[in-house]
């Protein structure tokens, strides 16, 4: 990997264009024209202004390897990376940025990592450069795989570092890009970073602005300066298929902390694809590239192209993925639900909400077998007391180092012997009967 180490100076020759200066962005194209991808059937429009520009494929939150209401999701997570492997190549674009959480759990299956170096591979073997920044679902799985992607023409980003975070190359206009990377901050590497070594009492926050600073101090002005981070920024819009504790409050960066000295700031981490109006430059999450769960229902998923230069022209088109599985969610009565669901039939997947007291015996077991496509059934009774408690289920999510360092922020002066005890229930709860 081409690690590019750079001093800040300014060319009194460049001058970034402020953002009312620059022409307005979305989803519309020059000429009104709409640009959606559909799998590589329908040729996209092209933006025929800027056809020498650099050009890249924001995404991010692949999840690979997770599941819905109990069923993989491999032949859909497949389509997908070839809706995106295909839109790279047609597109013609110079970097795809994927912005951390490639996978759903530290330790992927076979086919998870198959599925997933597969595609790299198809990169490379097209020619197509790669930045992949590692998110706080995957772990160490890169670790032992960068050496190999970085044959190809991948770039691995596994933790935060003073040493390497920056890859450096040629558009297909032969402009200079330099793209800066923050793999998901984790408490404590940040910490050591600003010199706090172990300890973890500090400001995640302000920790994490500080060494974002740090890296807009490497990026030198005469380049297309990218920024890629998985981070979680204060002010998104959350959807309810986030990790609770990773979104909350105490590792909020400000908006205004990203950098201001690049032409884009593509983010990971949120699953809502979105603009951040409080940012200094343009900056977006593209979000997950499939509907989590049926709390995303009508929710478009896809993934950003990027097109810039050097003079400070930048598009941001966000590009629909057709192979993204519809979900729905359908209100039934007990006497009713067979008419209801059936409208749904090869529309995705679908849960059935029933309203019923009493339920009749095994009523979920003949609903699954009239209607296979209903994937979950769930039974609404007008006596539930709702509830704002966390689950078990979101805490049996949420690793153990992430709660430790949320108690430590809240009460300083806890002891090791308490935090013990702390690791104990947590263990405790984690493992718990979810169904009980």
């Amino acid at each position: 990997m081409s690690q590019v180490r750079v001093t800040p100076r300014m060319d009194s020759r460049m001058r970034r264009k402020h953002p009312s200066e620059r022409p307005s962005h979305g989803k519309k194209v020059l000429g009104g024209i709409e640009k959606k991808y559909s799998g590589g059937n329908n040729r996209l429009v092209r933006n025929r202004r800027y056809t020498n520009n650099m050009r890249l494929l924001h995404t991010a939150d692949w999840h690979v390897g997770s599941t819905l209401a109990g069923l993989d999701r491999f032949g859909e997570t497949g389509k997908l990376l070839d809706e995106l492997f295909a839109a790279a190549q047609t597109e013609k674009v110079d970097v795809v940025i994927v912005a951390g959480d490639v996978f759903d759990n530290p330790m992927p299956s076979n086919i998870s990592q198959k599925l997933v170096f597969d595609f790299f591979a198809r990169l490379s073997g097209a020619g197509i450069r790669s930045v992949v920044l590692a998110g706080n679902h995957d772990g160490q799985v890169f670790v032992p795989s960068k050496s190999l992607l970085s044959l190809g023409t991948a770039s691995v980003f596994e933790k935060p570092s003073g040493e390497q975070y920056q890859v450096g190359f040629r558009s297909r206009a032969d402009e200079p890009v330099v793209v800066t990377a923050l793999p998901y901050p984790h408490e404590r590497v940040v910490m050591k970073l600003n010199g706090a070594g172990d300890d973890i009492h500090g400001d995640y926050a302000g920790s994490v602005s500080t060494f974002i600073r740090w890296l807009a101090g490497q990026m030198h002005a005469s380049d297309i300066n990218i920024f890629a981070a998985h981070l979680m920024i204060a002010g998104a819009q959350l959807t309810d298929t986030e990790r609770p504790m990773s979104v909350s409050p105490f590792f909020a960066v400000p908006a205004q902390s990203l950098p201001s000295s690049t032409m884009y700031n593509a983010l990971g981490h949120v699953h809502r694809h979105q603009q951040l109006v409080n940012a200094p430059t343009r900056s977006e999450y593209s979000g997950t590239i499939f509907r989590v769960n049926f709390s995303e229902e009508g929710t478009p998923k896809g993934f950003n192209l990027v097109d810039t230069d050097t003079r400070g022209n930048l598009t941001v088109q966000f590009c629909e993925l057709k192979s993204a599985i519809e979900l729905h969610n359908v209100e039934c009565a007990v006497d009713d639900w067979a008419n209801r669901l059936e409208p749904y039939r090869n529309r995705g997947y679908t849960k059935a909400r029933i309203h019923a007291d009493d339920p009749p015996f095994n009523l979920q077991g003949e609903i699954r077998a009239v209607c296979p496509w209903v994937v979950k059934v769930e039974f609404l009774r007008s006596e539930a007391a709702t509830t704002t408690r966390p689950t078990i289920e979101a805490l049996a999510s949420t690793s153990l180092e992430t709660v430790q360092s949320m108690y430590r922020a809240y009460n300083g002066n806890a002891t090791e012997d308490v935090m013990k005890v702390v690791g104990e229930l947590f263990q405790e709860v984690t493992h718990a009967d979810t169904d009980a």
